[in-house]
């Protein structure tokens, strides 16, 4: 197993939060320790089962987590949103669970399927449940009274979500132990402060302030989700990836007067996301794209050339006697070499062109938005030039040299499959020649 790997299963087997993965037809293929606790399942029998037979997730959401995933909804950006459902454990108990589905896509298909992040929805219903002793005026005796909002405080205090209350007028006036530690902020100093100066909410991408979830909860008395990649920014500057929702609180008559923000850190779930999506378009070994973002941005760029009347171009290069390399060095000093070539071809071209590893020895080109046709005459040069000079790997100085073929949009094909193809004909051709020229002055054969 990979390093890459070994870290993803620490993660995975670290989280608080059930993870499930699925093949593409919704086989489970793998069960994290946390998804075991919460469902009661015996591990042995995890494994092969239709997700649909030990999870509640409708086949349509299946199909709605693939379309996202696609791009079919038209919002490339848009995100499965978390769902609340009951889980019939192994044991046959009840249990409310809120899960999120997504879909994994691969360049191969036995690596494309389902993930199902969830956990036990109790402690929000318990959070909830709990705020509204703490708020409500109650007909107990003062005595019952304490012992039931002390009862309430140990439980809040004790789950592992973050909650927050504030007044009608959006004022803080409760945050529990794990708020407190989160946001920097006790509850003597947070107490009537505004909700939006204890725990503010920003947009990770945009970097500004998003809209206070318990304002909005107040101001359209109903309960508000914040959805999207949103980071609650501690006093001391720390950052925690959030999923939050707020509800409003009435009183015995039905008046607002005020709200509850339970909130759960999914930084470990995000930081996950984050690996998957880069294992799925990123080569391990050169941190180089893998084909299925090379076909993505392929095909933007062909528009793109299409659009604006400009030329696209791809060069596919394939390494001479790369095979003599592994077997007489050995495969790290091979692995060591691809990553050199890797990093050399980088340099070869413009930040805004795209360097992919093919697959073993083959490397792809993509020139997007190029405005002459010799320009790539002088990009493929560029590339031959920088095999002139051999590859330091660790004690080893590899001279290498490789096979280069290039295709220009539209002349040499109007498709991403056939701008490819094009090239690596024109790549073999070029080999067949030099093979040819080899034999002719008498040198050695390989490929």
């Amino acid at each position: 197993m990979s390093e890459v790997g070994r870290l993803v299963n620490v993660i995975l087997d670290s989280m608080f939060d059930g993870v499930i993965t699925t093949d593409a037809s919704a086989r489970v293929t793998y069960v994290n320790p946390a998804a075991m606790r919460i469902t009661e399942w015996d591990p042995q029998n995890a494994g092969g089962v239709f997700l649909a037979s030990v999870f509640p997730v409708p086949a349509v959401e299946l199909e709605q987590a693939k379309s996202i995933a696609l791009g079919d909804s038209g919002n490339r950006s848009q995100k499965s949103t978390p769902r609340l459902a009951t889980l019939i454990t192994g044991r046959q108990n009840q249990v409310p669970v809120e899960y999120r589905v997504t879909h994994v896509r691969n360049e191969d298909p036995a690596l494309s399927g389902f993930v199902v992040v969830f956990r036990n929805a109790a402690s929000l219903q318990a959070a909830h449940a709990a705020m509204r002793v703490l708020d409500r005026d109650s007909p107990l005796s003062t005595e019952e009274l304490f012992e039931e909002r002390e009862r309430s405080r140990v439980t809040l205090d004790a789950i592992g979500d973050l909650v927050l209350s504030v007044d009608f007028r959006g004022r803080v006036n409760y945050l529990n132990r794990n708020a407190a530690y989160i946001t920097g902020w006790t509850l003597l100093e947070a107490y009537g402060r505004p909700f939006e100066e204890v725990f503010l909410l920003l947009d990770a991408s945009a970097r500004k302030p998003v809209e206070s979830p318990a304002v909005r909860a107040i101001i359209e008395n109903q309960k508000v989700t914040v959805a999207g990649n949103c980071v609650l920014l501690g006093r001391n500057g720390s950052e925690t990836a959030i999923e939050a929702s707020a509800s409003p609180i009435h009183d015995s008559l039905g008046g607002i007067i005020g709200a509850v923000i339970v909130a759960h850190d999914v930084t470990a779930a995000r930081d996950l996301s984050a690996k998957l999506t880069r294992l799925a378009l990123y080569d391990d070994l050169t941190g180089l794209p893998k084909r299925a973002l090379l076909a993505d941005r392929l095909q933007r760029a062909l528009a793109r050339a299409d659009r604006n009347r400009c030329v696209a171009a791809v060069i596919f290069l394939d390494l001479d006697h790369f095979k003599p390399v592994n077997d007489s060095l050995g495969h790290s000093v091979g692995d060591a070499l691809l990553k050199a070539v890797a990093k050399r071809l980088v340099s070869c071209v413009r930040s805004s062109d795209t360097v992919s590893r093919y697959g073993g020895d083959e490397f792809i080109i993509l020139l997007a938005d190029v405005r002459h046709a010799d320009e790539v005459s002088r990009c493929v040069a560029k590339v031959r030039a920088a095999f002139d000079l051999p590859f330091s790997v660790g004690e080893h100085a590899l001279q290498v040299s490789a096979s280069i073929g290039s295709a220009v949009f539209p002349e040499k094909g109007n498709s991403a499959d056939a701008l490819i193809q094009s090239a690596d004909a024109a790549m073999y051709e070029n080999k067949k020649i030099a093979r040819t020229a080899s034999r002719d002055r008498g040198g050695v054969t390989g490929g």
